[in-house]
């Protein structure tokens, strides 16, 4: 084997230098050339909107794709204050509905960031579970920092918490 051949058969620094046209590379690659995924956990709340839009700056910033991620759960028994009424999940289908919600979430947060590429992922299963799964193929997951019910004062949700303790990635909890 000499400088003009590669134990693995391809280009040689040779080769590149003979190439016509040279290879430009998108200026919001990673060094692996592919673009990296912020996933934001979208419920519909004040604060995941501000999770969605700190995302969408960041991967402006980063040349990062956003994954805007909602889960739905339906719970085996209904809470007692809905017991006699027709909670949504009973009169419409979970996931179309979330769908909605999350389309027009990343349609408002969306506008103000057109040159962001924003993917919607609607997932059945539990929020905290579902979103440290998407942590393993992402560079960060984004979420609101308040809780949505519980304890007045508590300032991080059990599903932010959870995120959190065991995300495969950079946690930021965005207020």
């Amino acid at each position: 084997m000499d400088e003009t051949t590669r134990p693995d058969g391809g280009p040689t620094a040779a080769d590149a230098t003979r190439s016509a046209a040279p290879v430009e590379r998108e200026p919001e690659a990673h060094e692996s050339g592919s673009r990296g995924r912020i996933v934001v956990g979208v419920d519909g709340s004040k604060q995941s909107r501000i999770a969605l839009r700190w995302a969408c700056a960041d991967a402006r910033a980063k040349g990062d794709v956003v994954v805007a991620a909602a889960v739905w759960h339906l719970y085996p028994l209904a809470p007692p204050e809905r017991v006699g009424a027709s909670p949504w999940w009973f009169t419409a289908d979970p996931q179309e509905a979330t769908e909605a919600y999350l389309g027009e979430v990343v349609d408002e947060v969306a506008a103000d960031f057109p040159d962001v590429v924003v993917e919607q992922r609607v997932l059945s299963g539990h929020a905290a579970e579902e979103l440290i799964r998407l942590s393993a193929t992402a560079e960060e997951v984004v979420l609101g920092a308040t809780g949505s019910g519980g304890f007045v004062g508590m300032t991080l949700g059990s599903t932010s918490r959870a995120v959190l303790e065991h995300a495969l990635s950079t946690v930021v909890l965005a207020r």
